[in-house]
């Protein structure tokens, strides 16, 4: 197979994802009007514990991407990261989790460094039988070497709280939350001459539809506002779809498509939004075990 067969062959993988991705969103509402029925990066959220559930968890997690660029284009990116994570539950309601991770880049220097450590405390308040209030506590600790060296970063504190659904039309599940966070900056700016952001605002929407037994197609939206030091705001957007597989209750793997962005055009009004991009969107596949 050529260059040009391969790259037409992902790029048909990504636009089919795409339309699934758009499908499952629409999924509840097409619904709707034949039934009577009540009407989730980076990766495939996990299922919450259930209280039969062990205390301790431990997962794995290796992904890789790249975008759709050639090899040798200044805009190629590409990496591969593997993330550790440690969780304790301490009842039905509050538990704490720890996770760090390594990132090897495979474009020009081809560095390996830390990613960021964060350390998160939940409470889950069930709000009936499918939905539970779920509020975050996180710290972030700047061991991403990088984002020191560029942004001179120093950590942030985070809080977040959304609402999520299960058993909903065709088994599916749902999650809706705000995230507030206040990052910390040694310097105003950045090593490029860009603000670095104080604070920021995310909006996000997660929708988990299952396919098979085994398999499931979750999408997911995040829309962000930041603010620089100067109080000046940027908007960014996410959107992403992976088809997730349990192959047992230990280990599970994914393929997917993502895209991000400014949310707004260079005129700052109309809107910059797309699920598929030739240059920005990536495709990624991973797994995770867990302990």
């Amino acid at each position: 197979m050529n260059k040009f067969t391969g790259l037409t062959y992902i790029k048909s993988i990504i636009q089919g994802l795409t339309v699934l991705a758009a499908l499952s969103v629409g999924t509840p509402a097409l619904a709707a009007n034949v039934s009577t029925s009540t009407t989730k990066a980076k990766r495939p959220a996990a299922p919450a514990p259930t209280p039969e559930a062990k205390a301790w968890s431990l997962d794995l997690s290796v992904e890789s991407y790249s975008n759709m660029m050639k090899e040798d284009s200044y805009e190629r990116d590409a990496q591969t990261s593997v993330d550790l994570s440690a969780g304790y539950r301490f009842n039905k309601i509050t538990s704490m989790r720890i996770g760090t991770g390594v990132i090897k880049e495979h474009v020009g220097p081809e560095n390996t460094y830390f990613d960021n450590t964060s350390a998160s405390l939940s409470f889950k308040t069930q709000l009936a039988q499918d939905i539970a209030w779920i509020n975050t506590l996180a710290g972030i600790l700047p061991t991403n070497r990088q984002m020191q060296d560029e942004m001179s970063y120093q950590g942030a504190a985070r809080i977040g709280t959304k609402i999520a659904f299960n058993n909903l039309i065709w088994g599916s599940s749902a999650s809706t939350g705000v995230q507030l966070t206040r990052s910390f900056h040694e310097y105003e700016m950045t090593a490029d001459g860009s603000y670095n952001m104080r604070n920021n605002a995310q909006l996000a929407l997660t929708y988990t539809l299952p396919l098979f037994s085994k398999l499931a197609l979750q999408t997911s939206y995040s829309y962000t506002v930041g603010w620089t030091y100067q109080d000046d705001t940027r908007n960014k957007f996410s959107v992403g779809a992976d088809l997730g597989w349990d192959f047992t209750p230990s280990v599970s793997a994914w393929i997917g498509t993502s895209n991000q962005g400014n949310a707004l055009k260079a005129n700052g009004i109309d809107s910059n939004i797309e699920f598929f991009n030739d240059t920005t969107s990536i495709v990624k596949a991973g797994f995770t075990i867990s302990i």
